[in-house]
């Protein structure tokens, strides 16, 4: 808001304030004004408690002067906080003033219900709501619940909010219950509210709506601004007028909310990784295949079927290149080798046909497994060719005597015979 076209008093009336967050107030010269003297000036600032009608804090005066102070603080430390009053400024004086008048009665506060938060892992955290997960939305009033993220600790998942509203308990009625999802600051419908909104001048959130058609609903966001989040529920019934309170009737809904690394774990098309940046850990989708999208869900530039059996079935086959290797050492009696290069190729075989995104996929036993056995299988290949193609004396290694084979330690002072 800008004072300076404004007559005096200049004033500023903020329905639904930040909660638990500052605000700061600019004061300087306009264009113009010469700069010797001091300007002198009042600020007075006013909090209603709505849980309470008729009860507000004191109003105060703040009045100084010497305006060299840095802007951020004005000349007397111009902030004010939503629901605490700074300490006495530097320079000037408090002078409280009678409270003001009650507020309308259209002006309500409802309770809000805390959650219970219960840490399972990194990013994995659930927020239990006390007598739930299914929760009453009152006819007459809305049903608000709190969400706090930890900074640092919950920045870097995904906020899950999934709504199930139990259709026996509508009676019947066209009944539309709809939530609101804000950051800092609750924000419920008005009753007989022609059109459902959840932002205002100031505010900006996000909106759902169940209803027997839709029972379901769900709402995520990644890597979520931290602080409190509050959910609002209030439940409507359609008429010839519009959106009307329901009477008497008090909706059910199944409330679920919770933190994720990734969003259903990146599906068969990704991975989800952890990663760290600048000291900040984060969870991101490791997508395939083409895919992409916050749980690589987006499948604009993803490969075809035919595509992915093709790329499977030659990385899969190319191990038969292990077959001419396993008829010479067979053939030249090695049956140590050709053992080691059989289990190179079927563990290897299997673990790429495991190892694929997407939905060409075929493992016969588990994933970890598979690669455990393939790199020892690859390992040893290694060494048994070397071993077998190395001229060495004092070792021990499998020689060749009349067609079979027998182990002999060779050591300097005896030639096997």
């Amino acid at each position: 808001m800008d004072c300076r076209r404004e007559r005096s008093p200049c004033r500023l009336r903020l329905e639904l304030p930040f909660w638990q967050n500052w605000y700061y107030l600019l004061v300087e010269r306009a264009p113009g004004t010469p700069a010797t003297g001091n300007l002198s000036f009042q600020i007075g600032v006013q909090l209603k408690d709505c849980s309470q009608v008729g009860l507000s804090r004191p109003q105060f005066q703040l009045t100084g002067s010497n305006l060299n102070m840095p802007h951020s603080f004005g000349s007397v430390g111009g902030l004010a906080s939503a629901d605490t009053l700074p300490p006495s400024p530097l320079n000037g004086t408090q002078h409280p003033l009678p409270p003001s008048s009650p507020p309308a009665s259209s002006e309500r506060c409802w309770p809000i219900r805390p959650t219970l938060r219960n840490e399972l892992d990194t990013f994995s955290v659930h927020f239990y709501i006390f007598f739930g997960p299914n929760v009453s939305v009152p006819p007459d009033r809305p049903a608000i619940f709190a969400i706090h993220l930890l900074p640092v600790l919950d920045s870097g998942g995904i906020l899950n909010l999934e709504l199930r509203l139990n259709t026996s308990s509508l009676r019947g009625k066209n009944a539309t219950v709809f939530a609101c999802l804000n950051h800092e600051v609750p924000l419920a419908s008005e009753e007989n509210a022609s059109s459902i909104t959840c932002q205002t001048e100031l505010v900006a959130g996000f909106l759902l709506s169940i209803n027997a058609t839709a029972p379901l609903a769900r709402l995520r966001i990644p890597y979520p601004q931290t602080g409190s989040w509050y959910l609002s529920l209030r439940s409507f019934c359609t008429t010839d007028r519009g959106l009307e309170s329901c009477g008497n009737m008090t909706a059910e809904v199944y409330l679920r909310t919770y933190l994720s690394p990734c969003i259903n774990d990146c599906g068969p098309y990704g991975q989800c990784k952890l990663m760290r940046t600048n000291n900040y850990l984060y969870a991101a989708c490791e997508c395939k295949a083409g895919w992409s999208g916050w749980g690589c869900t987006d499948n604009a530039d993803a490969f075809s079927y035919g595509f992915q059996l093709l790329s499977t079935l030659l990385l899969c086959l190319s191990n038969l290149m292990f077959v001419p290797p396993v008829v010479i050492a067979v053939r030249s009696s090695y049956l140590l080798e050709a053992a080691v290069y059989i289990f190179t190729m079927f563990f290897s075989t299997f673990y790429h046909a495991c190892d694929q995104p997407g939905i060409v996929v075929f493992c016969i036993m588990d994933y970890d497994v598979l690669q455990f056995c393939d790199f020892l299988g690859s390992l040893m290949s290694v060494w048994v060719t070397v071993i077998a193609m190395a001229r060495l004396q004092p070792v021990v290694k499998q020689v060749k005597v009349k067609g079979q084979h027998r182990w002999v330690h060779t050591l300097p002072w005896h030639t096997p015979g």
